[in-house]
């Protein structure tokens, strides 16, 4: 970590209070969505998921307003620079950022099938389908593009001026996983250690491409499987939560930081970093 001595508790105090504000409606605005759940339907059910992704739409448009005011009138800059491009230069890698998380997870269930855990469906086909694109709706709107937008995105630039590489994304890997914490009230080390986890690796996606987008949409599959595999009835896997969480945490994450760490991103995908944006 390199900080200029006499300019650092100024910068230090400037990322802490930029960063708590760009944080701020998401915040409010998931615990909301926890009240306003109805406590009598299970997480499949549509009336459960249309909430979710009504109050996502809120919290998601609040969330960029903010990072905008922050990053127009208080930094300065561009909205790419810190690294939310448009919809248009990003939303393949978005897509990527997806495929990276469910093909090695469904590899490994595939594997864990063979081994005699298989996932197995147990509602309608046009049920399924439903659950799916609802669930997928709710977890890209209300959690994955406001989450990374804030955490990924706009705390990683504000931390780059008092820190660099790794230690920006430990940092916001660490207050990812105490917003988690406070947000939950669940204070459970396992619990903790998975968003840790997940803070480090959509961090490392975010500074290998420049862009929130790939990490978005790793993030939106990774939430989306496992939160159909361990919360909803439209799914049960026969194996324990040790052998889910190796198939939709462990192996994808790890195929995931290496891939992208060793290869880069396909030409085809054609990222957009910050310094490459309009």
């Amino acid at each position: 970590m390199t900080i200029s001595p006499p300019r650092a508790p100024r910068r230090l105090a400037s990322a802490a209070w930029r960063s708590v504000v760009a944080a701020l409606p998401l915040g409010v605005g998931l615990a909301v969505v926890s009240v306003l759940l109805p406590a009598t339907r299970g997480p499949s059910d549509p009336t459960t998921l249309a909430i979710r992704i009504a109050t996502g739409v809120v919290i998601s448009a609040l969330t960029l307003a903010v990072i905008a005011v922050l990053v127009g009138y208080v930094d300065r800059k561009r909205m790419s620079d810190v690294g939310l491009t448009s919809i248009r230069k990003g939303w393949r890698l978005a897509v990527w950022g997806g495929i990276v998380w469910t093909v090695p997870a469904a590899a490994m269930f595939g594997v864990l099938a063979l081994l005699g855990a298989p996932l197995a469906v147990t509602v309608s086909a046009s049920e399924m389908v439903r659950t799916v694109i609802l669930l997928l709706l709710a977890v890209l709107i209300t959690e994955a593009l406001p989450e990374e937008a804030v955490f990924r995105g706009y705390i990683t630039s504000a931390l780059g001026a008092v820190a660099s590489g790794w230690w920006v994304i430990v940092i916001q890997a660490l207050m990812f996983t105490l917003f988690a914490g406070l947000l939950r009230q669940n204070w459970n080390p396992a619990d903790l250690s998975l968003f840790l986890t997940m803070g480090i690796v959509f961090g490392y996606l975010r500074m290998i491409t420049g862009s929130v987008w790939i990490s978005i949409g790793f993030h939106t599959a990774f939430q989306t499987g496992a939160q159909l595999v361990l919360t909803h009835d439209a799914i049960e896997f026969a194996g324990g939560t040790g052998m889910a969480m190796l198939a939709l945490g462990i192996i994808p994450f790890s195929v995931a930081a290496f891939l992208v760490g060793s290869t880069g991103i396909p030409r085809i995908i054609h990222p957009v970093t910050a310094a490459e944006a309009d």
